[in-house]
């Protein structure tokens, strides 16, 4: 009797699910939790155009990055090596590498997974419409309120020096 019981409950729910959940309303409900999903993935592209010359905007760049207190460790010539191939009209593009060691001290103590976040890289590159200087952002949404404020102030200081190099 118990099992009958359970069953015609089951049933009945079912049946008013399914009346409640007409092929529109599945629609809607599908583009909300669509519409969610998409609002936890950041744009974390971040670029400005730089009114100076590819060269100097290279210099620009290396003294914001010493006034924000980091050091470049390594600078990748991309655009040059793929001219010196033979592509002589191919456009510039130069990727600095650079790094705070306390930063990275803190970062590693707060979620060891980041060390794939750095170093912090900054991209400067040529296009038809000027010099381009971009940077890809930490994650700031996680579940981990500590790491989200760390990437905050990298985000911050990773921002600042692209507006230091293009001011």
């Amino acid at each position: 009797m118990l099992l009958l019981t359970i069953f015609t409950v089951k049933y009945s729910l079912i049946m008013k699910l399914k009346q409640l959940f007409t092929i529109p309303t599945i629609t809607i409900l599908l583009s909300l939790q669509l519409t969610a999903c998409t609002d936890l993935i950041e744009n974390r592209l971040y670029q400005q155009q730089s009114e100076y010359t590819f060269e100097d905007t290279l210099l620009n760049l290396d003294i914001a990055i010493a006034e924000h207190n980091y050091r470049i460790i390594h600078r990748s010539h991309i655009g040059k090596a793929v001219r010196d191939r033979g592509e002589t009209d191919f456009p510039l593009s130069t990727i600095t590498s650079f790094c705070n060691i306390t930063y990275a001290r803190e970062m590693m103590d707060i979620n060891p997974d980041l060390i794939n976040d750095m170093p912090c890289n900054i991209a400067v590159r040529e296009e038809n419409s000027g010099v381009i200087v971009s940077t890809k952002l930490m994650q700031t949404n996680t579940p981990y309120p500590r790491q989200n404020k760390f990437a905050s102030k990298i985000n911050t200081n990773l921002t600042s020096i692209i507006e230091a190099t293009v001011e």
